[in-house]
């Protein structure tokens, strides 16, 4: 993105040494101020968000997918402004103008960074596990999407609860506790099979969605399935 950052020792070595950093923490946080080098930060920033959106994925499909269209609307944004300097903008005046270019990219990339910590950990408000709130994002963003109703949204410490889908969230990771017990589960294409049966009845039964959608149902498979290959 930013093509002499990584030219910097500095941030060589804290790229090298932050494949486990929880970017999250405060000394994180201390570690990306001490890089005085503005393009070097947002070069950093970049690229360990893309790496933590990635691992998210892993568990959340729905909410990671949201982070990454921020960051790429964020270097998009990026790239059209540095576009937009124009050669007769010499010298001092035009290093000033790139310099607050990048300045409004990392705060753009360090709101992102605050957003999907709270969203990471606001599954305790919503009252699921960590695994259960994937299930419980997917089914409110499909609710939202095909635009039908489900249960009530309460807001209950700055967050909005759905009992519905939060009950319906635990019943589709109870299932899958269930099959995961089987030894292999993962090669066993009978027990993986009896899963998706058992999830799709489970969404019947419950009354998601109010009008049956092989759509929504595939969408919610697709969670399932990202959740089962990244679990085993």
């Amino acid at each position: 993105m930013v093509e002499e950052a990584l030219k910097y020792n500095k941030v060589e070595s804290i790229l090298e040494s932050g494949e486990d950093e929880d970017i999250f923490s405060p000394e994180y946080v201390e570690t990306l101020s001490n890089v005085k080098m503005p393009a070097s930060k947002l070069e950093l920033l970049v690229k360990m968000l893309r790496k933590q959106i990635k691992e998210y994925g892993k568990t959340n499909q729905m909410a990671a997918k949201k982070f990454q269209e921020m960051l790429e609307e964020t270097i998009k944004q990026y790239h059209e402004r540095r576009k937009h300097l124009t050669a007769e903008e010499a010298g001092a005046a035009q290093e000033k103008t790139a310099e607050e270019i990048i300045k409004n990219a990392t705060a753009q990339a360090l709101s992102i960074l605050e957003d999907m910590k709270a969203d990471r950990e606001s599954f305790r408000k919503v009252g699921l596990t960590f695994e259960e709130k994937a299930f419980y994002d997917i089914l409110m963003a499909l609710r939202d999407q095909y635009n039908f109703e489900y249960g009530t949204d309460k807001v209950t410490d700055g967050v909005s609860v759905n009992g519905k889908c939060r009950s319906l969230a635990k019943k589709i990771k109870e299932i899958i506790d269930t099959k995961s017990s089987f030894s292999d589960w993962l090669n066993n294409q009978i027990v993986r099979d009896q899963l998706k049966f058992d999830i799709k009845v489970c969404l019947i039964k419950n009354g998601y969605p109010p009008q049956y959608s092989p759509e929504v149902f595939r969408k919610v498979m697709e969670q399932v399935e990202n959740f089962e290959e990244n679990r085993g």
